[in-house]
């Protein structure tokens, strides 16, 4: 018990005192005491003490005066006071006061220790609650900003506050720029891991024979270029989060490695034969519906039910319209911080910014903000400040007059929009492919593989 902070026995009766420092320490409590009041305030202006125990009837202060000095200088110290023949009312006060027990003289020693245990254990439990209040508070500013102005994004908020104290697998599906990696970051940061390292990896951008050696490392001499051992990510992640983004380009036989690591918490480098251990959390995420692709057999099922713990599902922005306000005053707010201008939304561009579909979601409409603020003239953003895919009429873009879609065929498969918008604004970027991929808000690789399908069917052309 000695690494509790130590009680304080308060009495100017130096036989008593010692009596009651004894009978605490057979017990373990750590202990020291005090003639008078004063010294008492003394010792506890110096150090931590949990419990103060003190006279009622002490020379000079009274211990009610002491009482109501130490609440108002120690607040988290604890007071139980003692007495011979005290009247009802003094006691009554005393725990009006804050006294939280009161001990008749003369003491009984097993009643004493009973008393001083249970407020040490009172004191504990008070710091213990404290601490985590300050804890989440801490993970909560750390967290930082998600926009939650919708029904989905608040229903999403809640679940991530019930799982991330968990260590239970999460994995999270929505498209491309919906914010994915933002939801696992927030995982971590409200997770008891949150002080050690949150590492992401997108699997897609990595070809499949670098990959494992990324994930597990290697060992010096495993393959041409290997001229000294690496740390693989799952041991640099080591006591926090490992996120995996787009699991579902993962190649089938890495897919058997990783469920082994998920399923013993360890693994051997690439070219290695010690085993590794870790503890890491996984929390993956993928644009493609995993189940699709389980049976499609491009995906294995037992690594998707092992990573399917948890799922979350983060809705396009076309479906959260509402919080489209919102994102825009944060992105402002957030480029200006950048050294872009200061600039503010008129109500008319905000009204056109709603009616878009958003085919690359929350990215898209963060790039848009980015470059009005760097091309817009005034200190207000206009329609015609707007990029013109996001005003255009029709599919996709603005209303047209006299309805708030009424150039949207609603019959038009979804993958058709996409298809199209994807050759605008790759026309509209005289077929930068880079560019274009910043634009929509998806990696290079994954225009690529778009390009490559509708050249492979055939519709090319817009």
């Amino acid at each position: 018990m000695d690494d509790r902070p130590p009680v304080l026995v308060c009495d100017d009766d130096a036989e008593l005192r010692g009596f009651l420092l004894r009978a605490l320490k057979v017990e373990g409590y750590p202990a020291t005491g005090a003639a008078g009041a004063e010294e008492a305030l003394a010792r506890l202006a110096r150090e931590e003490v949990a419990v103060l125990v003190a006279d009622v009837f002490l020379k000079g202060v009274h211990g009610i005066e002491l009482l109501r000095r130490v609440r108002a200088r120690h607040p988290s110290t604890l007071v139980v006071l003692m007495g011979r023949e005290v009247p009802t009312y003094t006691v009554v006060n005393a725990i009006k006061e804050g006294a939280i027990d009161f001990v008749e003289k003369p003491v009984d020693v097993d009643y004493f220790r009973l008393v001083v245990g249970k407020a040490v254990e009172r004191h504990r439990l008070t710091q213990e609650n404290q601490a985590l209040r300050r804890l989440s508070s801490l993970r909560e500013a750390r967290a930082g900003d998600m926009v939650a102005e919708s029904p989905p994004m608040r229903k999403l908020l809640e679940t991530i506050g019930l799982v991330a104290p968990t260590d239970l697998t999460v994995l999270i599906e929505g498209e491309s720029g919906v914010g994915k990696e933002l939801v696992a970051n927030r995982i971590h940061r409200l997770s008891p891991r949150v002080e050690r390292p949150f590492v992401a990896i997108n699997c897609g951008a990595i070809q499949d024979s670098l990959l494992e050696s990324e994930l597990f490392g290697h060992e010096k001499g495993a393959f041409t270029g290997a001229s000294s051992d690496h740390r693989g990510l799952f041991e640099v992640a080591d006591g926090g989060t490992l996120f995996l983004d787009e699991i579902g380009e993962m190649s089938l036989d890495l897919q058997v490695k990783l469920l082994r690591v998920l399923e013993r918490s360890e693994f051997r480098r690439v070219g290695g034969n010690k085993t590794v251990k870790v503890d890491v959390r996984v929390v993956a995420a993928t644009n493609k519906r995993l189940a699709d692709e389980v049976k499609a057999k491009r995906f294995r099922e037992d690594l998707y039910y092992r990573l399917n713990v948890i799922h979350l599902e983060v809705s396009p922005l076309r479906e959260r319209a509402e919080d489209i306000p919102a994102l825009v005053k944060a992105f402002l707010a957030t480029h200006a911080r950048k050294g872009l201008p200061r600039r503010r939304m008129s109500d008319a561009a905000l009204a056109a910014l709603r009616a878009y579909r958003w085919p690359g979601n929350v990215r898209e409409l963060r790039n848009v903000i980015e470059r009005c603020m760097i091309l817009a003239q005034g200190e207000e953003i206009g329609v015609e400040d707007l990029p013109g895919v996001v005003t255009a009429p029709g599919e996709g873009g603005a209303p047209r007059p006299g309805g708030a879609l009424s150039g949207y065929d609603p019959s038009t498969p979804l993958a058709e929009v996409e298809r199209r918008h994807i050759l605008r604004v790759l026309e509209a970027n005289g077929g930068n492919k880079l560019r274009t991929a910043k634009v929509l808000g998806i990696n290079v690789k994954t225009l690529y593989n778009k390009l490559k399908a509708y050249e492979k069917a055939g519709v090319l052309e817009s």
